[in-house]
């Protein structure tokens, strides 16, 4: 068994693993292209229809926008098409008598499963590469361009010239931020315009040439500024200038830097960043713990890309005469089990009911559980 083990995690490449690897191409764009088109047309076509009916958005910008959500929704269903493509490989060399000719040939099952380990290992890398390459730049590039159709205000959100709008529990509008220029470094905002509507009846205006977030205090300090006092009933209206003012604020730099790029859209480097930025922070949201759920998920879902292969390969080996049927509902399930505990867990710990770690590592630790009774079972009908 040791031995057998020890021949699959060996990566020299033979005539039969480069036979069994070249077998997967096909079924594996096939099925993942399939996939990928359901996935635009029921959850991004009409996102982008919408656009250009409401927005007047011109065809080829609602199609760029399209195109650049792409690499996001290849990320997520890449597991699929290994699946798809390890299952109907290894159905077509079973009914083909292949897999019982490498069988009789004294090659074990481990050993047969090798080149399913390294097209799982090759589909894991391009998945962490879109994920780290790709997405970063086109998912924030396709949320300014739906923005730019909408409000027509190119590239906001960005570091230079972004808006932020701070919402009460209840998503009541308390301060809107301005800021020409963002330092995440130094967590700093600089030409900075803030209205403020926390007090009731009275606006106010701050405009100040720098402001500083300070976490033992849970604000933003005001440098050369002024204030600007404007009552709904015109009873007050004043303007006061000030060296420096302090403004308590659940607006915290780690959320500035989710609306210049969301948790999902960064790479794992400033994902780490965000997340040490928001672990200094004296304020914490749910934003902390899905930042650490995704940092976790960066590693977890190409190690899901193995798994599954070592999965969908077994479940094609059936007895002969022996209907497949059954093993189609077994794959559905098993699709089915990886999102929905991929989703259930991710809730739970945004929720911190459970934490960031195991949320992203339990659906993999599942996949693992269930290859490893699948193969087991396959190694001894076989």
């Amino acid at each position: 068994m040791i031995k057998n083990i020890k021949s699959m995690l060996s990566f020299k490449l033979n005539i039969l693993d480069k036979y069994v690897i070249n077998e997967f191409w096909l079924p594996f764009i096939s099925g993942s292209a399939i996939i990928t088109g359901i996935w635009l047309s029921a959850d991004q076509l009409r996102h982008v229809f919408k656009l250009i009916t409401t927005s007047e958005a011109p065809l080829m910008l609602a199609m760029t926008i399209l195109g650049l959500h792409m690499p996001e929704i290849i990320v997520i269903t890449i597991p699929i098409g290994v699946l798809w493509s390890s299952f109907l490989v290894f159905s077509r060399l079973n009914n083909d008598s292949e897999i019982i000719a490498m069988r009789t040939s004294g090659i074990s099952l481990i050993r047969i499963l090798r080149p399913v380990l390294i097209f799982g290992l090759f589909t894991g890398i391009v998945s962490f590469a879109l994920a780290e390459l790709v997405v970063p730049i086109a998912s924030p590039l396709a949320r300014k361009l739906e923005i730019y159709s909408i409000y027509k205000n190119p590239f906001p959100n960005s570091q230079k010239n972004f808006t932020y709008l701070e919402k009460s529990s209840s998503k009541k509008l308390k301060r809107i931020f301005y800021a020409a220029y963002y330092n995440a470094d130094k967590e700093l905002l600089r030409n900075i315009v803030i209205l403020d509507f926390t007090k009731v009846g009275l606006t106010q205006i701050h405009t100040a040439k720098q402001a500083r977030w300070v976490p033992q205090k849970g604000g933003w300090e005001l440098y050369k500024g002024t204030n600007h006092f404007i009552a709904k009933d015109n009873s007050l209206s004043r303007v006061s200038s000030f060296e420096q003012f302090f403004i308590p604020s659940s607006s915290t730099p780690a959320k500035l830097i989710k609306e210049i790029s969301k948790p999902g859209e960064m790479n794992f480097v400033r994902l780490q960043r965000f997340i040490a930025l928001q672990a200094d922070s004296t304020i914490h949201t749910d934003d902390y713990n899905e930042a650490k759920v995704t940092f976790h998920e960066k590693f977890a879902k190409p190690i899901s890309c193995i798994l599954i292969a070592l999965i969908g390969a077994p479940l094609g080996i059936l007895p002969r005469r022996s209907s497949s049927g059954w093993n189609y509902v077994i794959l559905s399930f098993i699709i089915f089990q990886f999102y929905m505990t991929q989703s259930v867990c991710a809730s739970l710990a945004e929720a911190n009911r459970i934490m960031p770690f195991i949320a992203a590592w339990l659906p993999n630790i599942v996949l693992f559980l269930v290859a490893l009774f699948i193969i087991r079972q396959k190694a001894k009908l076989a």
